[in-house]
């Protein structure tokens, strides 16, 4: 189970958005706290011409055995039966350090083999869910629970038993928390997003910096960053491209202004960076737009979809 749930969080992490909140919504179980949130629609992924490459690509992979055989005796298939994953990160008391992470799927889950698979591996029955004895740290025991065949959720107990309890009181606040309202900016159409409270989220075990490039501009990226509210990263695909965004909030015009320069001058180390090796890509950073308002700086663009196939075959070949 351990390289199953982080196989999931990982996946997670890749990006997607709506800005609805309804009670029917795994977003709606999403903490109302929470530091920060991804999701990724991998049922409009997995039918994209382009991102289907994807999953193509990871049927292709060799996986550990004991997580196939878990998933082989569940009866599941993450690529064919997860439509929508969503991962949020709290903290556990207000001014903690100290983070939980709740990962929600809707898809479609044979709870009874789930259940059993889970059972057999040692998942001890609780009210409404099971824990997993191999996955406790720190004191606190893993868990998951699937409320129906549509929606499983998985994290530490105490994530695990909020979401149920949110769930049977018609979901959280969420949707009318800063961080909520910071996410409802990004276009409902997108293929995946994500948004982190950069000052909230940096109080966090692990998350006191952000992981960047050690050049120079990445380093500045980082430091302009570090000065923002919020920052929030979408992607959409097309079907023969890929449109990405992110944007960054302050309240402050000096913050703004050295965020868009910082922007700026890293798109431009990107193109001679990329120059010699893939020059095809220098056209496509030239189109990036940057714009900045009274509080937020936005910057977009859209990355053709031969572009990213020639990217993925020098990967395959470098590997």
């Amino acid at each position: 189970m351990k390289h199953i749930r982080i196989a999931v969080v990982l996946m997670a992490l890749a990006l997607s958005a709506t800005a609805a909140f309804a009670k029917s919504d795994v977003l709606s179980l999403v903490p109302a706290d929470a530091v920060s949130v991804g999701v990724i629609k991998l049922a409009e992924l997995r039918t994209s011409p382009l991102s289907s490459t994807l999953f193509r690509q990871a049927d292709k992979l060799g996986g550990n055995g004991e997580a196939d055989q878990f998933l082989t005796d569940a009866g599941l298939d993450p690529a064919r039966d997860i439509d929508v994953l969503v991962v949020a990160t709290s903290p556990k008391t207000r001014l903690g350090s100290e983070g939980e992470v709740l990962v929600l799927a809707n898809g479609r889950f044979n709870v009874e083999r789930l259940t059993e698979a889970l059972a057999s591996r040692g998942a001890v029955k609780k009210s409404g869910y099971y824990t997993l004895p191999e996955a406790k740290q720190d004191g606190h025991h893993g868990a998951v629970a699937f409320p129906d065949a549509t929606l499983a959720i998985i994290g530490t107990e105490a994530a695990v038993t909020e979401a149920l309890e949110a769930r049977a009181n018609g979901g959280t606040a969420f949707g009318m928390s800063i961080l909520g309202r910071d996410a409802a900016r990004i276009d409902t159409n997108v293929s995946a997003w994500a948004v982190v409270d950069v000052t909230r989220a940096a109080r966090l075990t692990g998350a006191n910096r952000l992981q960047t490039r050690k050049d120079q501009s990445g380093q500045a990226l980082a430091a302009a960053i570090k000065s923002v509210s919020t920052v929030a990263l979408w992607a959409t695909d097309s079907g023969d491209a890929v449109k990405i965004g992110a944007f960054g909030l302050a309240n402050d015009a000096e913050t703004l202004e050295l965020l868009e320069d910082t922007i700026r001058g890293a798109l431009s180390a990107m193109r001679l960076a990329v120059k010699e090796k893939s020059p095809d890509l220098v056209s496509v950073l030239r189109r990036f737009d940057v714009s900045r308002t009274s509080d937020s700086v936005r910057i977009t663009g859209t990355i053709p979809g031969d572009a990213i196939r020639k990217l993925m075959a020098e990967k395959r070949a470098a590997k």
